[in-house]
């Protein structure tokens, strides 16, 4: 990642992270628009009719894997990984502000925005507006920027490449559909959520590159210096 790949990555986040900001835009300034208020009424009826007594424990549990309390939990093990095993305290800590930071910034926008929840009947008790969906913005940046720390760390064979980006996208989705489910939140609200919770995501991820980058070249550095019969500079 040396050189102008490390350019072209930085081009390809600051692009991905531009088209989501985008689209989160185009969603705010469409809360009120016929088109929009359809969307929203035709998803919220095909996932809230495959409620069932059997689904509804099993979705309310997916929704708490994207509480504060669970993520908590998850971060402080993920750190550890993190830190004692492969040694990676930038990209904890990239890790850490980046849901901060994903967090307050959803309190804000929510704030200013004011979009009331659903009128319901919702499955679970929430508090707060409603757009854009917490749970979608700050799940999508933890889960996937913990999604792509295990990738760059253990991908070893095309099942390890595959398997760990499809079952974090998996996961985020199930997450913001849960939220629909569960009657708390309009659709928009949750693709809202993806689309600024994206944008963050593809700015550690390529704050990670960064890292990552820099670190290959002081690698390359002190193995430079180590080789037989290398001068050092006077």
């Amino acid at each position: 990642m040396q050189g102008k790949p490390l350019y072209k990555d930085f081009f390809w986040g600051l692009g991905a992270a531009c088209v989501l900001l985008i689209g989160f835009v185009i969603l705010w300034q469409s809360l009120s628009s016929s088109w929009l208020q359809t969307f929203d009424a035709g998803i919220s009826r095909a996932i809230q009719s495959l409620r069932s007594e059997g689904l509804t424990p099993i979705v309310i549990f997916i929704t708490t894997l994207g509480k504060a309390k669970a993520e908590s939990i998850v971060f402080v093990v993920v750190a550890a990984i993190l830190l004692f095993k492969w040694k990676q305290r930038w990209e904890t800590l990239v890790l850490f502000i980046g849901v901060l930071a994903t967090w307050g910034l959803n309190i804000l926008i929510k704030g200013l925005i004011e979009r009331k929840r659903p009128a319901g009947p919702w499955l679970i008790e929430e508090t707060g507006f409603s757009f854009p969906s917490g749970h979608a913005m700050v799940s999508i940046l933890f889960y996937g920027l913990i999604g792509y720390l295990i990738w760059i760390n253990v991908r070893s064979g095309w099942k390890a490449a595959w398997l760990v980006p499809v079952v974090t996208v998996v996961f985020v989705l199930c997450i913001g559909a849960s939220r629909i489910y569960l009657g708390v939140h309009y659709p928009s609200d949750v693709l809202a959520g993806f689309t600024v919770g994206g944008a963050a995501l593809s700015g550690c991820i390529l704050a990670i590159h960064r890292i990552t980058d820099r670190k290959a070249r002081v690698q390359q550095g002190m193995n430079r210096s180590n080789r037989p019969g290398y001068n050092y500079p006077a």
